[in-house]
């Protein structure tokens, strides 16, 4: 917002002064007088000039205090629906979808290949726990997932979590890492409040996004067919801000 000068102006009255200028003429001397004068001759009095009087200062107002803006609420945790999540550096927005554990088997499941999946089986965003997230890299046969390009995020990009009331979870992005299939620490990925691993443990107080995907080298099972990726990638990103939802009036005008 820029700001604009105010330029005041100073109104300089000039008031002029009357000034009478008496010229004698020459004359005759007059004859003598032959008698006393009976009265004493009147004074001739001389009109005093007059100013005109100086406008008055125009009066100013005193300046008007602005109101005080009212502090936004602190929001406390909401366990309604994720609905979607963008990524603004990179392009994406996707719809969340609820994924949990392959059914019969203790592995993570993905989900559908334009989805971002969010694992429901831990804690939801805003909860000042921690909450994880997947989604595919790509998608045989040419199809690009809403991580294709994870590996691109650098410090301090946004990640924003959107829920169904409106409000939004904002985080910051601050380690990236890639490893192997075989590497990949999920425990401490899962439990950062119980890391391991120093440089993944989430101090209290803080909460945390994980995002991860596919990545690295990439095995053909056939010869330009499907395959596999022998990394993961892993962002983490930390709370920075929390956005109320809109009013119900905004909401409803939105839809129409």
């Amino acid at each position: 917002m820029r700001s604009w000068r105010l330029i005041s102006g100073v109104l300089v009255l000039a008031l002029a002064l009357l000034v009478t200028v008496a010229c004698a003429g020459a004359r005759p001397d007059p004859p003598e007088p032959t008698a006393e004068p009976t009265a004493e001759p009147t004074p001739i009095s001389t009109p005093t000039p007059t100013r005109t009087p100086a406008a008055p200062a125009p009066t100013i107002p005193p300046p008007t205090e602005s109101p005080t803006p009212e502090a936004t609420p602190e929001l406390g945790p909401y366990d309604g629906n994720l609905v979607s999540m963008r990524i603004p550096s990179l392009g994406v927005e996707a719809p969340i979808e609820p994924i949990g554990l392959v059914e019969g088997r203790n592995q993570l499941d993905v989900p559908e290949w334009y989805n971002i999946g969010w694992y429901h089986i831990y804690d939801k965003p805003g909860f000042g726990t921690s909450s994880l997230y997947s989604a595919h890299k790509d998608y045989w046969p040419n199809k690009k997932g809403p991580f294709y390009a994870l590996t691109e995020l650098q410090e301090g990009d946004q990640i924003v979590v959107v829920m169904d009331d409106g409000r939004e979870y904002v985080y910051e992005v601050f380690f990236q890492r890639r490893y192997t299939r075989e590497d990949i620490p999920m425990y401490d990925l899962i439990w950062p409040h119980k890391a391991r691993n120093p440089e993944l443990l989430r101090p209290e107080g803080e909460e945390w996004i994980t995002l991860y995907t596919c990545g690295g080298d990439f095995v053909e099972r056939t010869e330009g067919g499907p395959g596999y990726y022998l990394h993961r990638d892993v962002v983490i990103g930390r709370l920075v801000e929390k956005i109320p939802p809109p009013a119900v009036g905004t909401l409803e005008d939105d839809r129409r």
